[in-house]
C-alpha cells in the first residue's frame, strides 16, 4: 500500500519496476547445480534478483567475480525498510500520490 498504481510487481521482468528486483533477496548457489555444485549451506549466499538471474549458471571465475565467502560480513545500519511499517496507511485508507504523478 507504500507504493503508487506507478510502481508495479507483476509477475512478468517487464511488469516488474526494477527497484523491486534491487530489493528482493534470494538464496545462489556459489558453485551451480551444472557445475557440481551442491544444496549445502557452505554453497549458499544471499543476493538480490538482479545479481543471481545475471550469475545464471556461470562460475565465477568465468564471470571474473570474487568468492564472496571469502570476505568478513559489513555491519550495516539499514533497518531493511522497517522503518515505513511507522508510516504505513491503515488498509482503509487510500495511498497518497507521489508529486508531479500524472
Amino acid at each position: 500500500m507504500l507504493y503508487p498504481a506507478e510502481v508495479t510487481w507483476g509477475k512478468t521482468n517487464g511488469s516488474q519496476h526494477a527497484g523491486f528486483q534491487a530489493l528482493w533477496a534470494q538464496y545462489d548457489h556459489v558453485v551451480p547445480h551444472s557445475c557440481g555444485g551442491t544444496n549445502e549451506l557452505e554453497n549458499l549466499v544471499v543476493t538480490c534478483a538482479g545479481c543471481n538471474f545475471g550469475k545464471m549458471s556461470y562460475r565465477l571465475e568465468e564471470l571474473g567475480l570474487l568468492d564472496p565467502r571469502g570476505f568478513a560480513p559489513v555491519a550495516s545500519e539499514w533497518d531493511g525498510l522497517e522503518r515505513f511499517l511507522a508510516c504505513a496507511p491503515n488498509k482503509s485508507s487510500k495511498p497518497t500520490p507521489l508529486r508531479g504523478a500524472a
